[in-house]
């Protein structure tokens, strides 16, 4: 038995849609027996309804960059959250960036969008409406991830030094495109894929892992096995042991594998 975990967003998902091809090799890889899970910077609610939207299967969700992971029924396998402090001080700080368009907190299920400045393009959220107040949200004392949306990727990879260098000692920041993950010290997708890979008792040489962005350079780094998406920056290309144009080509070759 095998265990395939891939990113979501440029990696399976690109616009507004997801290869037929590569639904149809998880589908495949699955009836062989083998595990699927997604790992994520998303929220277990959003990236749900992504995937019953394309009708995905999957075995595990690792989400908020590994911080949280459950089970096909949704049963919570794994917990953590950020160091409340902290999250309130980011929070605080972040009307003070011109650059950070909005931010979204997330509690480990749901999350809620404060927009900071309503002036800028919100590249990353653009649909997405405010349903709590900025106090509702720090007096909910819940913040599993904060997700910063910036106006330029280039924004996101230095407001993620930042927090790195001033928050370093209670949180990891990754830049992703856009936006800017942040989840408790410690937590990364290659935690997230660990836990997994124990409780479902797989060893690291039957893990295939894929991913396209910067979050999921720690992933790819810790799996012999990895693979970046064709399109990723070299960052990530130099980080992974292979690259595929696409999921269901890297499928192909981990089943001949």
């Amino acid at each position: 038995m095998k265990l395939l975990a891939t990113d979501y967003d440029g990696t399976l998902k690109f616009g507004n849609s997801v290869l037929e091809e590569d639904i149809e090799a998880i589908r495949h890889w699955r009836e062989l027996g083998n595990i699927f899970a997604i790992v994520t910077g998303r929220s277990k609610e959003s990236i749900t309804r992504e995937l019953d939207e394309f009708q995905i299967p999957v075995d595990y969700y690792v989400t908020n960059n590994g911080g949280m992971v459950f089970d096909a029924q949704s049963n919570t396998l794994l917990e953590t959250s950020l160091d409340n402090i902290t999250a309130i001080d980011l929070m605080y700080a972040s009307h003070e960036d011109p650059d950070i368009v909005s931010y979204m907190v997330n509690d480990g299920v749901n999350r809620h969008k404060v927009v900071i400045h309503p002036n800028l393009e919100d590249h990353r959220y653009p649909h997405i409406q405010p349903t709590w107040t900025e106090e509702e949200i720090m007096d909910s004392g819940r913040f599993a991830q904060i997700v910063f949306s910036c106006t330029t990727p280039e924004a996101a990879l230095s407001l993620a030094e930042k927090i790195n260098q001033y928050f370093g000692s209670t949180v990891t920041a990754f830049a992703n495109n856009f936006v800017v993950d942040v989840v408790p010290k410690g937590v990364s997708k290659a935690t997230g894929l660990d836990f997994v890979e124990a409780y479902a008792d797989i060893d690291d040489s039957d893990t295939y892992s894929m991913g396209d962005s910067h979050n999921d350079i720690p992933m790819l780094e810790s799996n012999e096995n990895s693979a970046a998406h064709s399109l990723a920056p070299e960052e990530v290309t130099v980080v992974s042991a292979h690259s595929f144009p696409s999921v269901h080509d890297y499928i192909e070759f981990a089943l001949e594998q």
